[in-house]
């Protein structure tokens, strides 16, 4: 059985948009795991790792961190059950969206919901990410939740892009689900788990993408604890 550690919120919500990447990584895979929440200010429990953030996975002897990282090791340690990435090009070409998710997408949103996240993180962890957001930010929560409708705005923009991808194809990999689709996934995941806002309109190809992605592995993703 693999162990997967990652971040715990209020309601036993599991929040980190990348341990969703592992998790949809390990689904997709046909892997079973078991998942060891944490608080994100406990780093001694992670330390075997030789890090300091999750995700992590001990998958036997094999201690894996970082979401990127373990998709590349399920994916040679695992080659015959269904790729992640479909070959060598593939995994370079993910590897790429998977920096321009984490550099134009993830603070994108991030705007837009970080202050209903810091309310529904464990209370262990609320006062080291209020300080730690606000200082990535910029500015204070309490700023970001007045300017919301600006930053939906600024989301709306970044995402043209994949809007466009999703009138001609139902998944960013194309005709099938593969890791990219997870790793745009995960940030949808993250503000669906942490926001009761609604990110994204009905007409929005990427709505019904999402939906796509939520009745996956069984609707492993949309049976969570969400807000």
């Amino acid at each position: 059985m693999i162990t997967l550690w990652e971040l715990k919120g209020r309601g036993g919500r599991r929040y980190s948009l990348f341990s969703w990447r592992a998790r949809m990584a390990l689904r997709h895979k046909e892997l079973e795991f078991e998942s060891e929440p944490v608080c994100l200010t406990d780093k001694a429990t992670i330390e075997f790792s030789g890090g300091r953030t999750v995700p992590v996975i001990r998958d036997g002897d094999a201690v894996v961190r970082d979401s990127w990282k373990i998709a590349e090791y399920l994916e040679h340690r695992y080659a015959e059950a269904p790729p992640l990435f479909g070959g060598e090009i593939g995994q370079g070409v993910s590897h790429a969206f998977n920096a321009w998710v984490d550099r134009v997408v993830v603070p994108a949103m991030f705007r837009v919901i970080a202050a209903d996240v810091h309310e529904r993180v464990d209370p262990a962890d609320a006062d080291y990410f209020r300080a730690s957001i606000e200082k990535f930010l910029g500015t204070t929560l309490e700023e970001t939740r007045a300017g919301g409708d600006q930053a939906l705005r600024g989301l709306g923009r970044t995402l043209e892009p994949m809007q466009a991808a999703l009138k001609r194809q139902p998944y960013v990999c194309g005709s099938r689900p593969a890791y990219a689709d997870y790793i745009l996934f995960s940030v949808f995941q993250w503000a669906r788990v942490m926001s009761p806002q609604e990110v994204l309109g009905p007409e929005n190809p990427l709505c019904a993408w999402r939906e796509r992605m939520l009745d996956l592995f069984g609707a492993f993703a949309r049976n969570v604890p969400v807000a």
